[in-house]
């Protein structure tokens, strides 16, 4: 559960479905020989009723936030920044966005909380 994620430049652990079944996938490869890096920037995800929620990258209290509600907290986005760079993405009650997500984060920025409202869903 614990890699390098070269999206964020940081050891990341992520104990959840989508890292497990894709990690596990990755070490089987490699097992059999495979000599490829582990890219994948896991999601996770939870459903609360009628409201549900992707998240991805780094979701810390502590960095900068930026909420972008359609919806007030019923459906928007949230996105965690630090020095200019988006660190993270909360996907509230907004669906298949996670590649949009990954981009952003995967993104060297500079990025402003001007530039970021209104971007997802994409």
């Amino acid at each position: 559960a614990n890699f390098f994620s070269p999206a964020l430049g940081a050891r990341l652990r992520v104990e959840h479905e989508d890292n497990a079944t894709t990690m596990g996938r990755a070490a089987g490869r490699a097992m059999a020989g495979a000599d490829e890096p582990y890219h994948h920037l896991p999601f996770f995800y939870s459903d609360l009723f009628d409201l549900g929620y992707e998240a991805v990258g780094e979701l810390d209290a502590r960095l900068e936030t930026v909420a972008d509600w359609k919806v007030p907290f019923r459906e928007g986005v949230v996105y965690y920044l630090k020095d200019g760079r988006v660190r993270g993405v909360l996907l509230w009650n907004t669906w298949g966005q996670l590649d949009a997500a990954r981009a952003l984060i995967a993104a060297p920025g500079p990025t402003t909380r001007d530039t970021l409202v209104g971007r997802l869903p994409a």
